[in-house]
């Protein structure tokens, strides 16, 4: 049985006449009615009675034709669906994000990019920088929204979207608040509260340069996790930290003093597997880079 066997039926069981029917699928009489012949003979019932004057259909054409109707309607959606996901217009896709990377236009994009394709379910979730290329590589994310680190980024590819200086943030009732800024050098005598280098290990080891270099060596009397639990700790007064600067982290009980010396970014990219992922990724991919400004970039990553 053949899909065209079914729209020649669909099409006299509908026109009842087999000379308009065939002339509305485009095809001859002679050879439609030996198409209808030979789906009644392969089913081994008579879905037609039909004499001189009138054609109608017996009880089992009108079973069969109800069937037929949803076995095309089944396969025009299904075509429908894999000719959007050909075009990046259909599925899902899982996306890792930084809770700093949702400081920036990254919110916006994800919603201009689902009032535009509809058909495309966003799932976000927040995962540390470590974990999120882990799950990339594992293919437990599509593309991620991160800071990056050398070692962890073989087979997947990245592009830069934004850059914020770090600034230090301390109790707001803390000495330096009366600086207009504050040295490498007076940060060390603080108790600095520091992410785990397991999960920004460039980042984490550029920052400890940056003090090695002028023969500092920081006092870092607890590790965080997270921007919310850092503003919880410093207001009240459990030590200092690096943030980026306008970073939307709760400012009660805290105030932010910059910093003087020459001092790594926190730099945020979005990253891929560039061995494996979907159109309605790269789709999703490109609207972002669009938003970011950095399109040429990524066209010349995924060229």
């Amino acid at each position: 049985m053949e899909l065209r066997q079914l729209r020649y039926f669909v099409a006299v069981a509908e026109e009842l006449h087999f000379g308009r029917a065939a002339r509305r699928v485009h095809i001859a009489q002679p050879p439609f009615s030996q198409q209808i012949k030979a789906l009644e003979e392969e089913l081994g019932a008579r879905l037609l009675e039909r004499n001189s004057r009138k054609v109608r259909l017996t009880s089992e054409g009108r079973y069969f034709y109800k069937q037929a109707m949803d076995i095309l309607a089944q396969v025009e959606e299904a075509s429908s669906t894999v000719g959007r996901m050909a075009k990046g217009e259909y599925g899902n896709i899982r996306v890792g994000f930084m809770e700093i990377a949702m400081d920036s236009l990254l919110p916006e994009a994800v919603r201009s990019f689902s009032h535009r394709y509809p058909g495309v379910s966003v799932r976000l979730s927040q995962f540390g920088a470590s974990i999120q290329l882990e799950r990339i590589h594992t293919g437990e994310l599509d593309v991620g929204f991160s800071t990056v680190y050398l070692h962890a980024m073989e087979g997947l590819s990245s592009v830069k979207l934004f850059s914020k200086k770090h600034v230090l943030a301390v109790p707001e009732d803390h000495i330096f608040t009366a600086q207009k800024s504050v040295s490498l050098s007076d940060i060390a005598g603080e108790n600095l509260l520091m992410f785990p280098r397991t999960g920004q290990p460039d980042l984490y080891d550029s920052i400890m340069k940056a003090f090695a270099s002028r023969g500092l060596v920081p006092k870092v009397r607890q590790e965080i996790s997270g921007l919310s639990g850092a503003s919880a700790l410093i207001s009240s007064g459990m030590g200092v930290t690096f943030l980026p600067d306008n970073s939307r982290v709760s400012r009660k009980g805290i105030a932010i003093v910059p910093i003087s010396d020459e001092f790594p970014c926190m730099d945020i990219y979005m990253v891929w597997n560039r061995e494996d992922y979907s159109n309605t990724a790269g789709v999703f991919m490109e609207w972002v880079a669009d938003y970011f400004s950095v399109s040429g970039a990524f066209a010349g990553l995924v060229s």
